[in-house]
């Protein structure tokens, strides 16, 4: 296993809020964040045949900054300050907008804070054949696609930009496979996430439309093979 702890200060940002920034994509660094996290493995044989197999993992993080885009107008009132509203041509009608780069204690992007799997597989003879029984469920704890401020799809009530931020959701599969094998001949019956979950491990709107990346449906399977 391992214990770890990190400073990962000056993260790249990619902003792109036409509302808020301007109509141009644009990456700056700022985002400061404090990683910790625990993660470890363990195979066991736990009696004869029997053999267990899980892995688990936390993880949390934290900004601990709270940078600010700074004007840079000559000519603007604001310049050389922080930006923290919005104002029309004339100076007025001012309201505030909501910092980019996220607040202290904001999660970075794609950290699921749980992470775990179980693994258990029986094997046993029985005359000249070997056969083998074997299950396993893995977990993803949820994680956000974007760090910082950038807005939901709630928020923005539209794809108003690519930079729309999502939250994965957490998700569980289940595996199951059993077999036989004789000489150098094997056949094996398998199932893969037999719950059938539909997650997305994964959504942008980098082209201006809601992608999701799913993970593959439910999948049954008959495989044969031979060794030589």
């Amino acid at each position: 296993g391992a214990v770890y702890r990190e400073n990962w200060d000056n993260v790249q940002v990619a902003f792109f809020d036409p509302g808020l920034v301007g109509n141009i994509f644009y990456n700056t660094n700022g985002q400061n964040f404090l990683i910790k996290g625990i993660e470890t493995s363990l195979v066991a044989r736990v009696a004869a045949g029997l053999t267990l197999q899980g892995a688990a993992s936390w993880n949390q993080s934290r900004q601990t900054n709270s940078p600010a885009l700074i004007s840079n107008n000559p000519a603007s009132n604001n310049f050389g300050k922080p930006i923290t509203q919005t104002c029309d041509s004339a100076g007025a009608n001012c309201a505030p907008i909501t910092n980019p780069f996220g607040p202290i204690g904001a999660p970075s992007a794609n950290a699921p804070p749980v992470q775990f799997s179980l693994r258990g597989r029986y094997d046993w003879n029985m005359a000249d054949y070997s056969p083998f029984v074997q299950v396993g469920v893995t977990h993803t704890g949820h994680s956000f696609t974007q760090a910082g401020s950038n807005p939901t799809i709630a928020q923005a009530g539209a794809v108003t930009t690519g930079r729309l931020r999502f939250e994965n959701p957490a998700y569980t599969t289940v595996d199951a496979s059993f077999g036989v094998a004789k000489d150098p001949w094997n056949v094996t019956v398998y199932g893969e996430n037999l719950g059938n979950s539909h997650a997305s491990t994964f959504t942008s709107t980098d082209q201006f439309i809601v992608e999701e990346t799913p993970l593959r449906p439910r999948i049954l399977g008959l495989s044969f093979g031979y060794k030589f």
